[in-house]
């Protein structure tokens, strides 16, 4: 029975893709756009949080599927260098959480932080590369399809 459910992967990767993407563009779109109020960095904020904890479940239902996964050196490789990228992600889009608790002047009225929205920045370009490593695993090495 459980079989049917499996791999569990792909169920919990959309999202937090979807909310740390918009999460993301949320908190950049609060920073950067002059008549922005609060509720973008607040809300923002809430998505990327959303989205670092379904990163958590996701890297988790990854570590499980994983045995399930062909042992040739391309799989492996590809499994390694995508959980490396899971792992950068978290680091990334947790910093992105903890340094505004850190630094309270971070947002304040009229800053440009351009250290934080590199940072956020970072973080996308790890969640595209997460999503390519794992389509090279799906679509070209046929990891989890039966």
């Amino acid at each position: 029975m459980i079989e049917s459910f499996l791999p569990l992967h792909p169920r919990f990767v959309h999202f937090p893709i979807a909310l740390l993407l918009v999460g993301a563009a949320f908190v950049a779109g609060g920073l950067l756009r002059p008549g922005a109020t609060e509720r973008w960095l607040w809300a923002g904020r809430w998505l990327i949080f959303l989205g670092w904890i379904g990163v958590i479940v996701a890297g988790i239902t990854g570590l499980v599927d994983q045995s399930q996964a062909s042992d040739t050196p391309a799989v492996r490789d590809t499994i390694n260098l995508h959980i490396t990228a899971g792992i950068a992600l978290l680091i990334v889009f947790g910093l992105a959480l903890y340094w505004p608790l850190k630094d309270k002047r971070l947002w304040r009225a009229g800053s440009r932080p351009w250290s934080y929205l590199a940072l956020l920045l970072l973080g996308v370009l790890l969640v595209l590369v997460e999503g390519w490593l794992g389509g090279q695993l799906v679509y070209t090495l046929g990891v989890g399809v039966r």
